[in-house]
């Protein structure tokens, strides 16, 4: 290695061998956790979907408070994201990240005690209060480490496990709640709530004994490492914007708070988003509907779609990253994830369906990978914790806003189609946004050379 550090007079070869071998170690001791504890995150939040399907009969709900019951989760996770991110920022990830498992792991496990939809609202309301913050927390973490050149690619592989949390975790759940239905006098949903929360709190706990809090605090990166990475993220900043390198933290912030194209990334997020609340919640409904009635063959079957949103992640965000592009590869994706998920209303075949929702799933999958690589390259120094936090929180509502469209319009028309026309039309308005509202600069992509 050069023994003076110049990141700007490297040639792209030796800055790719450097990406290689710094990076790769960077990954490999700072993703792997998080991931699994992605996994846990979002499996506790969505597994509502196919608890739901004892839980409805057992609770006496109808349609449309379950789906108030799996959307309030995002109210309380909004309300306090930006507080949280911003703590983060200030105290640091171990402890911000094993205080939101921890609570996060005793709110879920605590759903299993629920008797009535008031109890069930409080709970979901506590679980999204106790999870607010650790999305957006990660995001602005992996930006400590990574450039923006390869964030992409880093934010596409921990989305991947807002995936594998219901290719893996639906089948597991499906087992659950059929093998332990009755175990000890309680139903399998009771059972499922319980067991999927425990694992959340010692991985927090392992997040406190396992993480540190930024890239110089490494006791497993060398002295010269640790420079080469500060050059090369400094060198990634300037390229960026040079003028944006030393910003006045309270400046920044605030104006993070007020810039409106915040606010166009925040519905960009909460655009292609919605299809994936949509599947989590309704999926095992819908499969059910066309005939499939044993609760783990259900599970099965939804890892159809599933598998084709981790398709579209891998690819499109692999893409994204390579041609150094953002605007047409979000564009082409949700615009194709919108015209699958309408012409899914039309098929009651179930092979046809799950290929026609497995198309959806792959386009606004990779939407959201190429939405979510825009955030901490565009919002700058101080302004990315609460600029990132707020176009999560905002996003987020999707969340509410899926289950509750869907489940209002099963109760009005006895059918999903035009619930599911209404998200499909959003991820068009998303699409048009994109094209007309955010400006060229705020998708640049740093140079890895």
């Amino acid at each position: 290695m050069k023994s003076t550090i110049d990141a700007s007079s490297w040639s792209l070869a030796e800055a790719t061998a450097i990406n290689r071998v710094l990076f790769r170690k960077i990954a490999l001791r700072v993703i792997p956790l998080i991931f699994v504890a992605y996994i846990f995150a979002f499996l506790d939040r969505v597994n509502i979907g196919y608890a739901k399907l004892q839980m409805l009969p057992d609770l006496g709900l109808t349609e449309s408070q379950y789906g108030f019951a799996a959307g309030i989760f995002f109210i309380g996770y909004a309300l306090f994201e930006i507080p949280s991110n911003l703590l983060l920022d200030k105290i640091g990830a171990r402890k911000t990240m094993t205080r939101i498992m921890v609570l996060w792991g005793l709110a879920s496990a605590a759903t299993m005690l629920v008797t009535t939809a008031q109890q069930l609202y409080i709970l979901r309301l506590l679980l999204g209060i106790f999870e607010a913050g650790f999305f957006p927390g990660v995001i602005l973490y992996l930006s400590y480490w990574f450039p923006s050149y390869m964030r992409g690619r880093v934010t596409g592989t921990l989305l991947l496990a807002t995936l594998v949390a219901p290719i893996l975790g639906g089948p597991i759940s499906g087992i659950i709640m059929e093998s332990m239905n009755g175990v000890s006098g309680l139903a399998g949903w009771r059972w499922l709530f319980l067991l999927e929360a425990v694992p959340i709190i010692f991985i927090g706990i392992a997040c406190f004994l396992l993480l540190c809090d930024k890239p110089e605090q490494a006791h497993w990166l060398s002295t010269e490492e640790k420079a080469l990475h500060q050059e090369l993220m400094a060198h990634d900043r300037a390229t960026l914007d040079p003028e944006a390198v030393n910003p006045h933290s309270g400046e920044a912030i605030f104006s993070a708070l007020i810039d409106p194209k915040v606010y166009v990334l925040a519905f960009l997020y909460f655009s292609s988003a919605l299809g994936t609340y949509a599947f989590n919640f309704w999926l095992p409904t819908t499969i059910q509907k066309l005939g499939v009635s044993s609760i783990t063959h259900i599970s099965l079957y939804a890892m159809i779609p599933f598998t084709c949103a981790a398709l579209g992640m891998i690819l499109i965000g692999r893409s994204s990253d390579l041609r150094r592009e953002r605007r047409m590869h979000y564009c082409i994706s949700i615009l194709f994830g919108a015209a699958m998920l309408s012409l899914s209303t039309l098929s009651t075949s179930l092979p046809l369906s799950l290929a026609l929702l497995g198309g959806a799933a792959f386009g606004f999958s990779g939407a959201i990978i190429v939405c979510w690589a825009i955030p901490a390259t565009y919002l700058k120094g101080k302004s990315a914790p609460a600029g990132i936090a707020l176009v999560s929180s905002l996003g987020s509502l999707c969340g509410f806003a899926a289950p509750s469209i869907i489940g209002l319009a099963r109760e009005l028309t006895g059918k999903d189609h035009a619930g599911m026309y209404a998200i499909s039309l959003i991820m068009v308005i998303a699409a048009l946004c994109m094209l007309t509202l955010m400006p060229k600069h705020a998708l640049a992509v740093g140079k890895a050379d």
